[in-house]
């Protein structure tokens, strides 16, 4: 009996290509498929059961049954950022409406967490179609730019507030912004392996990568270089986790998810629960 290969989900953002890269081109042996979508849509249908394991915004693990985390793996980052951004024509104390773009669920999370714990004001949110912040901003004050349209934000023209620079002011934590999740039942040993093979080999060589991956992405080779070696945290380490439970915290606190989840993970030793492998 064939047996079914496993389904991988990914975004297509600039911060996941070390993940992607050497597999897609093929310098590295998949085996398994891979599908690319928004953030958004990865969790739903890994929720679905339509993926094995895919990269998900943190705040969809709390909401998802039956996933473990990979060890050792995600999309962080401790202060800027230059991709989760709240721009604006006035000031942050004007903003009482944003318009967000709703692909990943994490970055609006971040906002409201933001604004009820850090900012003190109050400001609804609400989805755009649009990922112009001119077009968003039609219908409300600011508008909350994600993933690669933030690095041609014009911030002579607009006021720009890096949510993850304002995450690390208010609580000296990296920010989570996606998790590699696995459904239970799932054997994901080869594929982690191949994506951990494919991120060390694009992150030991970033001027090589940059000039190849760069192009893709409408960036100077110089600023996807900086980005994924300065701005972006890819291990998961004891800080990141520790970031990853107080925002978990502080989404039940305001009632962004029901509760804090219990923090599970693939590979996990059964007699301690923490993972066998990485921190």
């Amino acid at each position: 009996m064939k047996t079914r290969r496993l389904r991988f989900g990914c975004h297509d953002f600039l911060n996941a290509s070390p993940f992607t890269f050497a597999l897609t081109e093929g310098s590295i042996e998949a085996g398994f498929d891979i599908v690319f979508a928004p953030p958004a849509k990865l969790a739903d249908s890994l929720r679905d059961g339509k993926l094995d394991m895919a990269f998900i915004p943190a705040v969809e693990f709390a909401t998802i049954p039956g996933l473990k985390i990979v060890p050792g793996i995600s999309i962080a980052a401790m202060g800027e950022v230059g991709t989760v951004l709240l721009v604006s024509n006035g000031s942050l104390w004007e903003i009482s409406k944003v318009a967000a773009d709703n692909r990943s669920r994490t970055s609006a999370a971040l906002l409201k967490i933001l604004f009820g714990e850090y900012f003190r004001k109050e400001a609804r949110i609400i989805n755009s179609r649009s990922l112009a912040p001119e077009t968003m901003m039609e219908s409300a004050d600011a508008a909350l730019v994600i993933g690669d349209e933030s690095f041609g934000i014009d911030r002579e023209k607009y006021r720009v507030t890096d949510l993850a620079e304002a995450w690390f002011a208010f609580t000296g934590k990296p920010i989570v912004f996606a998790l590699l999740c696995v459904r239970d039942g799932v054997d994901a040993d080869a594929a982690v392996r191949a994506l951990e093979k494919s991120k060390r080999e694009a992150l030991q060589n970033p001027e090589e990568f940059c000039s190849e991956i760069a192009p893709r992405f409408s960036v100077p080779a110089e600023v996807c270089r900086d980005y994924l070696t300065k701005k972006i945290r890819y291990d998961l380490n004891s800080d990141d986790l520790e970031g990853l439970q107080l925002f978990f915290r502080l989404a039940a606190k305001n009632s962004i998810i029901e509760q804090e989840p219990e923090i599970r993970f693939y590979g996990a030793s059964p007699e301690t629960g923490k993972p066998a492998t990485g921190e």
